[in-house]
């Protein structure tokens, strides 16, 4: 905790001003945002922000009002909109997007510079001087600021609310605006935020890619980034987070579908003056077609004297006022519940996975904590929570499992359901595996040599096994591995084969699928990636790991057979973006699937394959066993690869990594 809390803090922050609103009020106004009643008429008008530029040539506007606080305006008539992309790494994925999704021009060259006409706009922002409006008569807008406010509510973002407040009340000496753009082409958002995510960002709103699975998604707009430019920071260093998360401890208790928890956190801010954080948090979750939302329900947050703090969950984002609160590390505790206890398909088994089931800061590099976890459930559900087992035993009508976690991770998961379980204890490691329904010794005993013969082979080349306790938990389903702290989740192909006609299909591969989820115990979780840019950090480190170990236990053929796997699909995808966007790409859902898989889990470590010829093996596994050795339970950068590598082979890596991972150029 003291190494991040050393990285995070920064002098960019003032003592608190005098406030006119309240920390509710402010919420509540900027959630139901008026329009004044003296309308202007426009003509000629420029809004400049970040690398916008709104040119309102004629029309009329209007002074929007949070809590009876100017905070923007709201034009309607003939306008258009300009925005520069400065960040030339990211051109080939905002080329590819405009083209793919939107209906945006591209003025191309060395930047690309995209325009569009629109006839409506709602501009806030907060720190720093608003728009000027003068004169009156113009046009009546208030039908039009219903349907445009109707309109955008179909995201489902609480930014523009939450962005406000946050500012207000958390760092008032930065700035932040947004902008709502419709009536052109495309519905579009504009964001410029000095306040948290540090990026500023154009964002298109388009519907549900599947609008015949339920009108409920079909009558939302989803977010695509057309393009994100840091604010204050170097693309390849990611921005300090405006809170941190360092200790989660929570029980839960599950009957059924319903659920209570109660979590504890240690968080940190950035200032000690910092009055409000935003954390992520979902709100609900889609089970089925024509049935109920699934909710989550934040009951009541409180500070370590019990107070209870005014707070806002809207859809997926937790504002939390900490007025009162001292010291720059606080804790929280949440009580939160619902029937969000989904089970996929009827089966006997729920998960709460790898997303924000509990409140969590949005910026992976704010996410670094030990856990505790007391986990509830009613019988026969057996529970499961990563780490070192405390206590297994049962209360009444209740299994209880209770695990800690003492190094920092990411994505705490908890599963539970009808199990069996087989375990071994090897050299001290603890291999559990969980069969889904039936008994299953024979493969159970399989799995477990299959993972100790991994696990044995990493520590070789990537140090020492993180976690006393691994389990390995049967999801019934089909094709997929996931890989939390001290966890694999793996589909029935894993545990029968032979069992029908589809495990056939998806057991070709099972090995290599089983070698990656392992190695993401180093990839992910002893080194860790601080953004989705470095994701390639854990990807595709974890599958040239994997195929360096069934190169070992398999032979030649298999590892060369990957090699070649990867050239093929990353030929493919390379030239759409470089690595580090591989989350950002749009068009075809399928398509954007096998890009981004492409990118990550093809030219990533073909990348990584090209790296292992030149510098031969024993410097190439002395690299890798000397990453995880130097950033063990911290994050990584490709910044930091370049670095080690030309500390180990004096050679300067940063041209290759620019050509090969921040372009879109092959390596030979």
């Amino acid at each position: 905790m003291n190494s991040l809390l050393s990285w995070l803090v920064f002098a960019c922050l003032v003592a608190s001003p005098v406030l006119s609103a309240t920390f509710t009020e402010t919420v509540t106004g900027a959630k139901n945002l008026q329009l004044a009643a003296d309308v202007s008429p426009i003509s000629g008008m420029t809004i400049s922000v970040g690398h916008m530029t709104f040119k309102l040539a004629s029309g009329s506007a209007a002074r929007v009002l949070a809590a009876g606080e100017p905070v923007g305006i709201f034009f309607k008539g003939s306008g258009s909109l300009e925005y520069e992309t400065a960040e030339t790494t990211e051109l080939p994925a905002v080329k590819f997007n405009v083209h793919a999704e939107s209906h945006l021009n591209n003025s191309s060259g060395g930047r690309a510079v995209l325009g569009e006409p629109f006839g409506e706009l709602l501009f806030v922002k907060a720190g720093g001087a608003l728009p000027e409006l003068t004169g009156t008569g113009g046009a009546s807008l208030a039908e039009a600021f219903t349907a445009h406010r109707a309109l955008f509510a179909r995201a489902k973002s609480s930014a523009l609310a939450h962005g406000l407040a946050l500012q207000k009340f958390g760092v008032p000496a930065a700035m932040f605006a947004d902008a709502e753009v419709s009536g052109g082409g495309d519905n579009l958002a504009y964001r410029y935020d000095a306040v948290d995510t540090r990026e500023e960002s154009l964002i298109l709103l388009r519907p549900y890619a599947y609008p015949q699975m339920d009108k409920r998604l079909a009558d939302r707009l989803y977010p695509l980034a057309i393009s994100s430019q840091p604010i204050g920071h170097d693309r390849k260093v990611t921005a300090k987070p405006l809170v941190g998360l360092t200790d989660v401890d929570y029980l839960l208790v599950a009957d059924g579908d319903n659920a209570r928890l109660e979590v504890t956190e240690t968080l940190f801010r950035a200032n000690p003056v910092q009055n409000a954080i935003r954390l992520d948090m979902e709100d609900e979750l889609f089970v089925k077609v024509s049935r109920p939302m699934r909710t989550f329900n934040v009951r009541s947050v409180t500070d370590a004297a019990g107070r209870a703090l005014p707070f806002d969950h809207t859809n997926t984002s937790l504002i939390v006022s900490l007025d009162g609160v001292p010291g720059q590390v606080f804790k929280l505790k949440f009580i939160i519940d619902g029937d969000f206890l989904v089970r996929e398909g009827g089966d006997n088994a729920w998960q709460l996975g790898t997303w924000a089931w509990f409140p969590q800061p949005e910026s992976f590099a704010a996410q670094a904590y030990t856990v505790h976890s007391l986990v509830k459930v009613k019988k026969p559900f057996v529970p499961f929570a990563p780490g070192k087992t405390i206590a297994r035993r049962e209360e009444g009508d209740f299994n209880v499992v209770e695990t800690s976690i003492d190094r920092p991770v990411q994505f705490a998961v908890v599963h539970a359901g009808k199990y069996t379980t087989v375990e071994d204890t090897r050299d001290g490691i603890t291999v559990r595996i969980a069969s889904y329904g039936l008994p299953r010794p024979r493969a159970s005993k399989q799995l477990i040599d299959l993972a100790f013969g991994l696990i044995d082979y990493y520590q070789y080349f990537l140090g020492p096994f993180p976690f006393p306790e691994f389990n390995i938990i049967q999801v019934n389903s089909y094709g997929w591995g996931q890989a939390p702290p001290a966890t694999m989740f793996i589909t029935n192909e894993a545990f029968d084969p032979i069992i029908d006609e589809e495990a056939q299909y998806f057991s070709e591969g099972i090995n290599e699928r089983f070698a990656h989820e392992i190695a993401h115990q180093y990839w992910a979780h002893v080194v860790k990636m601080p953004s989705l840019e470095e994701q390639w950090l854990t990807e595709s480190f974890a599958e040239y790991s994997a195929a360096l170990a069934l190169k070992k236990l398999k032979g030649e053929a298999v590892y060369n057979r990957l090699v070649n796997g990867w050239r093929s699909r990353a030929k493919q995808a390379s030239g759409v973006a470089p690595i580090p966007y591989a989350n950002r790409i749009g068009g075809d859902p399928r398509m954007a699937f096998s890009h981004r898989f492409g990118l990550l889990y093809a030219k990533g470590p073909y990348l990584l394959y090209t790296l292992h010829k030149q510098i031969g093996d024993t410097q190439f596994l002395t690299f890798l066993k000397s990453y995880q050795k130097s950033f063990q339970w911290k994050f990584g950068t490709t910044n930091d690869v370049a670095g080690l590598l030309q500390f180990m082979t004096k050679t300067d890596y940063k041209p290759f990594l620019d050509q090969y991972f921040w372009g879109t150029a092959m390596p030979n």
